[in-house]
């Protein structure tokens, strides 16, 4: 009697703090200030209450009972979500707006035309004109899915209650779909879908792991990578409802797959296709529950029917913008199928996976271990990982514009989850039967902390004997181990290319995401000498100046620098400069040498000029390409009577190719 009432009172305290965060969520205000009158609450303290009714349910609980236990905890990180959100500003943002146009027009206008749904939500200022030219059918334009404006839908309704309860006590709120209850209601949403994702990634892990090693490997993939971000900081855009999708299917798969029923795999089917219509890159996720029923035409037959019903919402979507059931919306990025920046999607310090997320790294490597628990996840996980790295490196913006991490992965997560389950595992039997060696490594990591603290101090960035800032001083120790390494989630892809570079790991993180002619719609590249060009340049460069609005560096009579090419083309080589002039010196001449190859000498007028030189392709390569800049003469301003004894040959405004 004891354990129930505690059991109760503990439930009470949880949903008290869930009905204070969904409150607070949809009406901006929590129900405890509307009794005490008390303004500014924390959204914190919800948290807390929910957290500590959790503590006494999972008390109160018995062991066995895993559903009871299961839920206290979801309910607790619900609310601890729900206040992270109030707490960084979440709200309807980038990509959501379109997934949300889909939504209120469904909802409010019984139609998918959105030219409305645009100018109500603001995305019909000229930067958005292009979505608004009318499609075959007159209707406005939309390169985004249907799925996630569907699963908001609940949500939604639940904000358009808000909404008109808001607006009955005489608050100023629209009931049109376009205002905060409606708005914050998708965020709520995202986070539920993220959670529940989590959880059903967890349930897979199970299959493969056990519980504490399946729990670990939930916080470690969902709270150590992009995903915590778009459940608490961007949770309107559709990675949250994604992941999730997938997760429902891939569990369902791993428990039905024996499955000789028709019915079976028809509702498998339909899983996926609700998985599909949420980003269509998860179609990938389909091929080996397809490729397994090959030689079954009855089930194949099944499941493909369900997949078309799931489905449907997506083809009628498209049938009605554009006429035709299956299209790629012409305001979609292109996909450049054979030119897919695969190392950039996971290595590139722009948004690459595993460079952004480590956690993911060790879901990857994980992934092979489970090859040995449990094929078909570790088959269908690995195929996944190759494919969409495949399909992400060819999207036009590889690294999804201004996105959090390796979002576009979200697909993965499920795998990742299971990946990480089994190496946790793997290391934990590894650390037992070796402390002698797992002790070594701890010990390591002190000793590089003494060495990197020398580097330092010999540097004389750390001053032996004055008093120091351990966070300055610790940037210091991590910039040096950097220099050496690279970025070490960034491993093998900064080797490997550092190696075939003749550059230090380090240089990868900037130069090969930043490299020239590697976006299709910009066939040229600059370097602007004295603004940001540290990435760039080598020797023989003196300080920045400045000429009125031109930032410049002076030069020596070499200098080098390094430009990053995509890939060898036909190229002219421009640059801005004025050589150092005074009486009796002869004229200042130029001649580049690229990668070895010397170019032709060009002399230069006085004053601020712009060359040009043409050149074939056969001299550049795909990386780094050394150049360097040959002057005739340098000049000491010392010797001519003046007070600079820098040796000067030309100051350089910046350095330009341009594809011919």
């Amino acid at each position: 009697m004891k354990a129930r009432v505690l059991a109760w009172t503990g439930w009470v305290l949880c949903l008290t703090g869930l009905i204070d965060g969904v409150v607070r969520q949809l009406t901006r205000r929590s129900p405890v200030e509307w009794v005490t009158g008390q303004a500014e609450i924390s959204p914190w303290w919800a948290a807390l209450v929910t957290v500590i009714g959790a503590v006494i349910v999972l008390s109160a609980t018995p062991v066995a009972h895993r559903r009871t236990r299961v839920a206290a905890v979801l309910l607790s990180l619900c609310v601890a979500g729900i206040a992270a959100q109030l707490q960084l500003g979440a709200r309807l943002q980038s990509d959501g707006f379109y997934y949300y146009a889909f939504t209120r027009s469904i909802w409010f206008d019984r139609d998918l035309n959105l030219t409305n749904d645009y100018a109500l939500l603001g995305i019909d200022d000229p930067q958005h004109q292009f979505l608004l030219e009318p499609t075959v059918t007159g209707y406005a334009q939309s390169a985004w899915a249907i799925g996630p404006a569907i699963a908001w839908m609940p949500f939604f309704g639940a904000g358009h209650i808000a909404a008109t309860a808001l607006a009955g006590q005489g608050v100023d709120v629209r009931t049109d779909g376009t205002s905060f209850p409606y708005r914050q209601a998708v965020c709520l949403a995202g986070l539920f879908y993220g959670l529940l994702g989590l959880w059903w990634s967890y349930r897979i892990a199970r299959t493969v792991a056990g519980a504490s090693a399946a729990t670990l490997a939930v916080c470690a993939i969902g709270g150590g990578s992009f995903v915590l971000w778009y459940l608490v900081r961007e949770p309107t855009m559709s990675h949250s409802v994604s992941m999730a999708s997938v997760a429902a299917f891939t569990l369902a798969w791993v428990r039905h797959r024996s499955s000789a029923r028709w019915q079976t795999w028809a509702l498998l089917g339909l899983i996926g296709g609700v998985m599909v219509i949420m980003r269509w890159q998860n179609a990938i996720v389909l091929l080996l529950p397809a490729a397994g029923l090959l030689m079954s035409p009855r089930l194949a037959v099944a499941f493909a029917a369900g997949v078309f019903v799931g489905t449907w919402p997506q083809l009628w979507t498209w049938h009605a913008l554009y006429g035709e059931w299956i299209t790629q919306p012409p305001v979609s990025p292109r996909l450049l199928w054979w030119n897919a920046q695969w190392v950039d999607v996971l290595w590139s310090s722009r948004s690459g996976l595993f460079a952004t997320s480590p956690a993911a790294y060790v879901g990857a490597i994980g992934l092979v271990f489970v090859w040995r628990k449990n094929r078909a996840i570790a088959a269908m996980g690995l195929i996944t990982l190759v494919l969409m790295t495949w399909t992400n490196g060819a999207v036009e913006d590889w690294w999804a514009g201004a996105s959090y991490g390796g979002r576009r992965f979200d697909s993965l997560i499920p795998f990742l989850v299971c990946g990480c389950a089994v190496l946790f595992t793997s290391m934990t039997d590894w650390v037992r039967r070796r402390p002698a060696l797992t002790a070594a490594a701890v010990l390591a990591v002190l000793v590089v902390w003494n060495i990197t603290l020398m580097a330092v101090a010999r540097s004389g960035a750390y001053r032996i004997g004055q008093i120091v800032s351990f966070g300055d001083l610790a940037a210091s120790q991590a910039t040096v181990a950097h220099g050496w390494v690279g970025h070490v989630p960034s491993f093998p892809a900064n080797a490997l290319w550092a190696i075939s570079n003749r550059v230090t790991p380090d240089r990868f993180d900037l130069l090969r995401p930043n490299r020239f002619l590697g976006d299709p719609s910009r066939p040229y590249g600059r370097v602007d000498i004295g603004t940001s060009d540290t990435d760039f340049i080598g020797t023989g460069w003196h300080g920045v100046e400045r000429d009125g609005e031109i930032s410049f560096r002076w030069t020596e009579g070499t200098a080098t620098l390094v430009l990053p090419l995509d890939h060898a083309a036909p190229l002219s080589i421009q640059t801005q400069l004025r050589p150092f002039e005074a009486d009796g010196l002869a004229p200042q001449t130029l001649s580049f040498v690229v990668n070895g190859h010397s170019l032709p000498p060009v002399t230069l007028a006085g004053g601020w000029a712009r060359v040009e030189i043409a050149t074939e392709s056969n001299i550049w390569r795909a990386g780094i390409n050394h150049v360097t800049l040959n002057f005739a003469r340098e000049t000491r301003p010392a010797d001519l009577g003046g007070g600079d004894g820098r040796r000067l040959a030309a100051a350089v405004d910046y350095v330009r190719i341009q594809q011919r």
